[in-house]
């Protein structure tokens, strides 16, 4: 008879953040392919390049957002001692609600100046958007609950984190809810939450004696 058991798929994390990096890097370039050069029959080369300026900025907004979510991906792998079935099953939906953010990017540039489109454009942009962030805090959530992370950390620096990560998926959908009222408020909202995170995260603080050597 098969017994199922979280802990008999535990494994260490590398594996885990190897696979979230190719993921992630292949997000990030996957909206290359949406850029275009001018041809030469367009005429002016400065006019055509203007022309273009959306396919670069939707480019720029993906970049930004998949970017950071691999610099604060890296840092929360190495906090983690292990991961199971559970955990990689929350990561999968992770990787799958964060490379979709692209997809609304160059709707939204197109619309951005203001038209009858405009806020429908910002609202699947913000909730694509949250969407990754919600299945973060999940992720560390079930990792908590589960003691996947180093068991030398601190529980006040673990509950610090989840705070965290909490408000920002609350802030995103805080921004969503704010752009059926006004849509350029719910970006501007989200922007800041989204540019906060450029910000190094606190540096881990562990029980006392427990701290890693090599750090």
């Amino acid at each position: 008879m098969a017994i199922f058991s979280l802990e008999g798929s535990e494994r260490k994390s590398d594996r885990l953040e190897a696979f979230m990096d190719a993921v992630l890097a292949i997000a990030i370039t996957l909206p290359v392919v949406e850029l275009h050069a001018p041809k030469p029959e367009e005429g002016d080369l400065a006019a055509a390049y203007l022309k273009l300026a959306p396919e670069y900025a939707a480019y720029g907004l993906s970049v930004i957002l998949i970017g950071l979510y691999w610099i604060h991906s890296h840092f929360s792998g190495k906090l983690l001692e292990k991961t199971d079935h559970g955990y990689n099953l929350l990561s999968i939906g992770f990787l799958a609600a964060v490379s979709i953010t692209p997809f609304p990017a160059r709707p939204l540039v197109e619309h951005f100046a203001g038209d009858t489109q405009s806020s429908t454009a910002a609202l699947w942009y913000l909730g694509i958007a949250a969407t990754p962030a919600t299945w973060w805090f999940l992720r560390w959530v079930y990792a908590t609950a589960r003691c996947l992370p180093d068991r030398r950390l601190t529980e006040a620096y673990l509950r610090r984190l989840t705070i965290k990560y909490g408000l920002t998926a609350a802030a995103y959908w805080a921004a969503f809810g704010l752009a059926f009222w006004n849509w350029r408020a719910g970006l501007i909202a989200a922007g800041i939450v989204t540019l906060s995170y450029i910000v190094p995260p606190a540096k881990p603080t562990y029980k006392p004696g427990s701290e890693p050597k090599n750090d």
